[in-house]
């Protein structure tokens, strides 16, 4: 008996550890970071906006970065943080978008806005 409880238990521990592991305490990622100027072109943003909307806003960013989230691997994974796109601006920071499986501007929504007055505008 102890053949076939072990193995049993095995599996479950490593299911129960794993799960543990990943809800560990993390400190969220989304929101706004820094406090925005009432006269920086940021201050127009909100979280949720869509990215169509944001550019007709503020204009089009001085860089980009496009990214897949660990969810992109999740099989049968339909959610809203497949993929994220940061928007960098040049003296103003970056806006970080998100998006699932859908297609086209409308499906990325802001999802961080990072006020930084120092940012070169240019991913490195």
């Amino acid at each position: 008996m102890n053949k076939i409880f072990t193995p049993a238990m095995a599996i479950v521990l490593s299911v129960v550890l794993a799960g543990c592991a990943s809800s560990a305490k993390q400190a969220p990622d989304g929101g706004i970071v820094g406090d925005i100027p009432e006269d920086s072109k940021f201050a127009k943003v909100e979280i949720g906006m869509p990215q169509a909307q944001v550019y007709d806003l503020i204009g089009p960013p001085t860089d980009t970065k496009t990214y897949i989230t660990g969810k992109s691997f999740i099989p049968f994974y339909y959610g809203s943080d497949a993929a994220r796109t940061d928007s960098i601006y040049k003296n103003e920071g970056h806006i970080t978008f998100t998006g699932g499986t859908g297609f086209g501007a409308n499906s990325f929504k802001v999802y961080r806005i990072v006020y930084d007055p120092s940012e070169d505008g240019y991913n490195n």
